[in-house]
């Protein structure tokens, strides 16, 4: 009985790992956030990883926005929030994290409220981490496809910003042998190691295009900013080749904010 006991605990511990660490996340019902702002503001939401935590604490919200202006009369409002070493599936729960009195110990995690000012545009960093830890294409693509579909539901124009390029080889060197040996089983299973970067954007494409979001999305490809990578242009990134520089995000916030802005005006004229 004893052994039986252990057995089943042991199955019910790997069967609540695999699905919370590999299984796309449970769709949540939408909620509603009303109707946009009656003005003329152009306004921008970045939410993702670290990616975008390091937009906000290097304060280039205001880099954005100095793009954007040069491009538009209208007034540009951009906001940013991000958590670090957030999978997909993770940043797509905290797109539900209710802004309460209750939970003012999570805040830095809440997208929710930057969701619920209406942004015209919602710009996602996101699947870097997915890929650090070896998670498959279907499962960044799948849990992308909700956040997508969130944004959507209350007239956001999602921004999908391709996954950009990053030296994970180097990054992930100092493992110690247990966890690349954890990672190395991780890899038989899904097919996904430090080089799969393009295996990603594949998936994305495949997965934009066979559902038809492709037409209701800004996709900004990682060639329109950054065409050479990593190895053609490592004066853009941080020493730890996986987070871009001040220097890196101005050459990003242009790309983005001529996309945004070139975007915008185009869907302005056909309504």
């Amino acid at each position: 009985m004893v052994l039986l006991a252990v057995c089943l605990s042991a199955g019910f511990l790997v069967f609540f790992v695999i699905d919370r660490e590999f299984r796309v996340a449970e769709e949540l019902p939408y909620y509603h956030i009303g109707p946009r702002p009656n003005d003329d503001t152009l306004r921008v939401a970045v939410v993702g990883d670290s990616w975008a935590e390091y937009h906000a604490s290097l304060e280039c919200d205001t880099i954005f926005c100095r793009y954007a202006r040069r491009l538009t009369s209208r007034p540009v409002k951009c906001f940013s929030r991000g958590h670090s070493g957030k999978i997909t599936k993770e940043i797509y729960y905290e797109m539900f994290y209710d802004h309460t009195e209750e939970h003012t110990w999570d805040i830095d995690r809440c997208l929710q409220p930057l969701i619920e000012q209406h942004p015209d545009y919602c710009i996602i960093m996101a699947g870097i981490n997915d890929m650090r830890i070896y998670r498959s294409a279907d499962f960044y693509t799948g849990n992308y496809r909700l956040m997508l579909n969130l944004l959507i539901e209350n007239d956001i124009r999602p921004v999908v910003l391709e996954i950009p390029s990053v030296d994970f080889e180097y990054y992930n060197g100092s493992r110690k042998f247990y966890r690349q040996w954890m990672y190395d089983v991780i890899t038989l299973c899904t097919q996904i190691d430090d080089s799969s970067s393009q295996v990603y954007r594949d998936a994305m494409r495949r997965m934009l295009k066979e559902t038809g979001l492709d037409e209701k999305v800004l996709f900004i490809p990682m060639s329109a900013w950054n065409s050479g990578g990593i190895e053609a242009h490592p004066e853009l990134y941080l020493d730890d080749r996986l987070h871009l520089n001040l220097d890196g995000y101005h050459v990003l916030d242009s790309c983005m904010a001529y996309d945004v802005v070139k975007d915008a005006q185009k869907r302005n004229k056909k309504k």
